[in-house]
């Protein structure tokens, strides 16, 4: 489903000026919400990178999408995980003029937007991206055997449950 998603999010808004979409983000839904809505990373013809906010509504067979925020991941000066201690999804991107508060479909996607961003930073702005507030050991990077990023972080979380239930039996 997501990279059905992806798929024609690309085809639909980025390919038609010329930007590759690295990335797509589920925000969480409120209940008065009729569209969904995601962040994409995408990186332009001129090796700019860009996050974009995306409202995207189904109407039978068409897809409509709207972008109502656009902004250099160079605008970018922090961001905010607001709590790593607790399992939430909520996040905030810090501008130059602005900060935005959003919640991820889910933590495991909040963390690999972080990443992607992390990443994205460094190969195409040659410095770390700011950031607080994430779980350290779930920041780094995941790619090993070519895993999804939620998969990686889903078996991490389980192998510490299972550390955790192995040294209790232990006592």
């Amino acid at each position: 489903m997501a990279s059905i998603l992806r798929s024609n999010l690309q085809k639909e808004v980025f390919q038609i000026k010329g930007d590759k979409l690295i990335h797509v983000l589920p925000l969480a839904k409120t209940d008065n919400e009729d569209a969904a809505s995601y962040l994409g990373v995408s990186v332009s013809s001129i090796n700019d990178v860009y996050i974009t906010f995306l409202t995207v509504t189904e109407d039978k067979t068409v897809l409509k999408c709207e972008s109502s925020h656009k902004w250099l991941l160079k605008e970018l000066k922090l961001i905010d995980g607001i709590d790593h201690s607790q399992d939430n999804a909520i996040f905030s991107m810090h501008f130059d003029a602005e900060i935005f508060n959003l919640e991820a479909h889910s933590t495991a996607s909040k963390y690999a937007f972080l990443r992607c961003l992390r990443k994205m930073s460094r190969k195409y702005l040659q410095h770390e991206l700011q950031w607080i507030h994430f779980d350290q050991d779930f920041v780094g990077k995941s790619h090993a055997f070519l895993v999804p990023d939620d998969a990686v972080l889903s078996m991490q979380i389980c192998l510490e449950a299972l550390s955790c239930a192995c040294l209790c039996s232990c006592f």
